[in-house]
């Protein structure tokens, strides 16, 4: 077995020096703002209205008599201390890695009390790596380049991504940058629900659980807030937001925020940059009757560089070397010029959520359109001699190519052009003790893709980084030369119906129902040589039964039994030609079995003055588990599928956080899951012995702790997250290597109460904030880019030998500081 050397820390000095910043926080605070150290204000947590009974807790610190406490799932918190315009309430329990439930399954959510206290620019996946059984790694600190998440031991493409109830994944690749979406200063919350997606949720891969995110409301009054940073590689970051109030009496307000990126590619030579807007327009009447309009525009250059796909054996020879080219030789004609190797796009996703109450029917409709356009750049030595599709290709003329050569330098790129759109609809029935509800999910969505290349410049540079059909190579006859030409449209109808029964005084609480998922694709092809048509049709039936039972003011219970699915992405239906043979890399299939799973959940959790927890059983049978991928042909990415047959999961959750203990905050969640594959994998006419084997990304043990500390002048937290190893293989015979990752967080604002912070008061909370990324400057692998079956040749149930193939993997995002000033005005 082939291991992975990795470099293990130790936190002690980091929890020392930890210790010694709280002390010396603590004189210096004595000084600045002697107010800030008095005892913490006495808050107020107000129950969901579907419940009877509100819940008050005192000031959190040590003593007093617990009050009653109702679990809720939306924990709407009035502090009579301020609250920061960044968000932070210094009230949330864990420092915000932990907020009151009470679904009928598990569910973790973050609120801005930890995501203010991250550099800005972090995607959703990263501030929820400490949730329990979640594993997310990217190639750079914030995840703009690439990020990768998992929730007990399942990858992203089986999990439902939704933001304000519209789906994030697209029905069709599931393609989804969710660093792309909108910025962390306007994140309301994110929640993590891992054992399945809900009827309602607008998605068809919720195999693995659901990903939400929220939109912050706008603020009631006129105001903003306006933060600028600066950091490793060349690291600059501005946002504003102007929150403008009620626009009259007319009970609508709104928000509209912009931000500008720069940065340098993280690993090697190369320029990024990211420019974002985002807007919220509310109206609302009441908490039943409102109306929202949210978008947000993106438009992106990042780096799409060789590290995200490093096998171990380029790991052991190059390590963090491995990188672009920091100039171009038109003698040499390197094609690993960083100006050939980068991503552009174009996204914007526009909603409205709304919702509305009729007597004893409640509505919610939510519109929702996207568009995403991204273009993949990879520097290639294009022949004269090719294939388009099935038909030979001569005398290919290559700009620039040098003189007694038979091929030249171009640019690959691959282009994908999306558009979709749909609505969700739900109606609910107040009847007493039953809510029955029922609603409606309808979603289309076009893609186009393309593979083509385009001829390159005396300086290295690409004539057409955005893919422009009138720059692209032609062939002899004119037209354009394309590797892929295809596009997939993808209909989905969802119908779903079930009941909400509320007993004993809302103590219990049963929610049943059914939900049926219709899809439709049609894939064409347009090379020669392929199918020119392709098309599938997939029905899911997916039941669902839970509830949760309130035991005392303290304790509640839950449990439930739940169905999930995963449609076959788009690229089932694809077969590839190798341009360099036109023989066929890959065949494409309409007969291929949808994913499915049944889950089951128990679990307890707890809540009082002081404390926030939860302990979850669950359990997992998987069919067709099927295995998203990677390939290369030539110098592109290519999608690959696996189907992995039958899997079982076990394994149980944890995570506990408090309220403010003299300032501290801490949390900690933990993870043990035990997974194995149920069957041998079929390979041609023989099966790899893969029946008991443990599933690939899926770690025995995953950990986190997080430590914050703020007493309204001085702020800081530690976090860190371990993850045990796993297996890039089926046959087990290569693994990720365990690992340690910490990063760690300092800050202070200006009190008022201080001369300094009466003479620029028009500044509220002005605050300067330092983030690191990966405190040890650890070097290693993060996360598994690309599953095979097996790495080395191994020897078939029937005695093939079945040759092996390298998984890839990406690289950790090494140390990086970023320095933040943030003000509210």
């Amino acid at each position: 077995m082939r291991r992975f050397p990795t470099q293990y820390t130790t936190v002690r000095a980091t929890l020392l020096s930890s210790v010694v910043l709280t002390g010396a926080a603590d004189i210096m605070a004595l000084f600045m703002s002697p107010s800030s150290l008095a005892a913490t204000p006495h808050n107020t947590h107000t129950s969901n209205p579907t419940h009877s009974a509100s819940s008050t807790h005192s000031s959190g610190v040590r003593g007093g008599k617990p009050k009653a406490v109702v679990n809720t799932s939306t924990e709407e918190i009035n502090v009579r201390s301020s609250v920061t315009p960044s968000g932070v309430t210094r009230r949330a329990a864990g420092g915000g890695l932990i907020r009151i439930q009470d679904a009928p399954k598990a569910r973790s959510t973050v609120s801005q009390d930890y995501i203010a206290k991250q550099a800005p620019a972090q995607n959703a996946y990263n501030l929820a790596k400490m949730m329990p059984g979640v594993v997310v790694a990217n190639t750079d600190p914030a995840g703009h380049e690439k990020s990768a998440l998992s929730m007990r031991g399942l990858t992203q493409d089986e999990i439902a991504n939704t933001y304000n109830g519209m789906p994030l994944s697209s029905v069709g690749g599931y393609n989804l940058d969710l660093a792309w979406i909108v910025d962390s200063e306007n994140i309301g919350t994110i929640s993590a629900q891992p054992g399945s997606s809900n009827l309602d949720t607008a998605a068809i891969n919720g195999s693995g659980g659901m990903f939400t995110l929220t939109t912050r409301d706008p603020a009631k009054k006129f105001g903003g807030l306006v933060d600028f940073g600066a950091g490793t590689r060349d690291y600059t970051r501005q946002f504003v937001r102007i929150d403008t109030g009620e626009w009259g009496h007319s009970g609508i307000r709104s928000f509209i925020s912009a931000s500008n990126q720069h940065d340098s590619f993280y690993r090697g030579p190369g320029e990024e940059s990211f420019q974002h807007l985002d807007f919220n327009i509310l109206k609302e009447w009441d908490r039943d009757n409102r109306i929202s309009l949210i978008g947000g525009f993106m438009r992106g250059l990042a780096g799409n560089e060789p590290y995200w796909s490093t096998t171990m054996d380029n790991w052991h020879k190059s390590g963090w070397s491995n990188q672009l080219a920091r100039y171009y030789d038109p003698q040499t004609q390197n094609t690993d010029y960083w100006k050939q190797n980068w991503l552009h796009s174009r996204t914007y996703n526009i909603l409205a959520p709304s919702k509305f109450r009729f007597g004893k029917v409640r509505f919610e409709v939510t519109p929702y359109t996207a568009y995403n356009y991204k273009v993949y750049g990879a520097g290639t030595d294009l022949g004269n001699t090719v294939y388009y599709g099935n038909q030979q290709i001569t005398a290919m003329v290559i700009p620039g190519q040098l003189p007694g050569t038979n091929s030249g330098n171009a640019e690959s790129y691959s282009s994908l052009n999306e558009m979709r759109g749909g609505v969700v609809t739900k109606a609910t029935l107040d009847l007493g003790a039953n809510h029955p509800y029922f609603g409606y999910w309808f979603d289309y969505d076009n893609s186009t893709d393309l593979t083509g290349y385009t001829g390159v410049n005396r300086d290295g540079s690409p004539a057409t980084p955005w893919g422009w059909s009138s720059k692209s190579l032609k062939m002899p006859n004119g037209q354009n030369y394309y590797t892929a030409n295809y596009s997939d449209i993808t209909t989905t109808h969802a119908l779903f119906a079930g009941d909400t029964l509320k007993l004993f005084h809302d103590k219990l609480v049963v929610d049943g129902g059914m939900r049926v998922t219709m899809i439709n694709r049609n894939a064409t092809q347009r090379l020669p040589g392929l199918p020119y048509k392709m098309g599938l049709n997939e029905l899911q039936l997916l039941p669902q039964l839970g509830g949760h039972y309130q035991v005392n003011r303290n304790w509640q219970v839950f449990a439930g039994v739940a169905t999930g699915a995963k449609a076959p992405p788009d690229s089932y239906l694809l077969t590839t030609l190798n341009p360099n043979t036109g023989a066929y890399a890959s065949k494409g299939s309409n007969s291929v079995k949808e994913e499915y799973s049944i889950s089951e959940e128990a679990g307890v959790r707890y809540n009082d003055d002081l404390f926030v927890g939860s302990l979850t059983y669950f359990h997992y049978n998987f069919t067709n588990r099927q295995i998203s991928t990677y390939g290369y042909l030539g110098n592109q990415q290519i999608a690959e599928n696996i189907n992995g047959g039958g899997q079982t999961s076990d394994g149980v959750d944890v995570e506990l956080g408090t309220r403010p203990i003299y300032h501290f905050r801490p949390y900690i969640s933990a993870q043990y899951l035990h997974s194995v594959i149920n069957n041998n994998i079929r390979v041609g006419d023989d099966y790899l012995p893969t029946k008991g084997k443990t599933s690939t990304n899926a770690p025995k043990w995953t950990t986190s702790l997080g430590i914050d500390w703020d007493n309204g002048t001085f702020f800081w937290n530690f976090n860190l997250t371990y993850f045990s190893r796993q297996y890039s293989t089926f046959m087990n015979d290569e693994y990720l290597p365990k690992l340690v990752t910490e990063n760690l967080t300092l800050g202070a604002r200006l009190n008022r109460d201080t001369w300094l912070g009466r003479q620029l008061s028009f500044m509220k909370s002005p605050e300067i904030m330092l983030w690191v990324n990966n405190l040890a400057n650890v070097k290693a692998y993060s996360a598994i880019n690309s599953v095979k079956l097996n790495a080395h040749t191994t020897r078939g149930i029937y005695g093939t030998e079945i040759n092996g193939s390298a998984p890839t993997y990406n690289t950790l995002s090494h140390f990086y500081a970023i320095v933040t000033f943030r003000t509210g005005f």
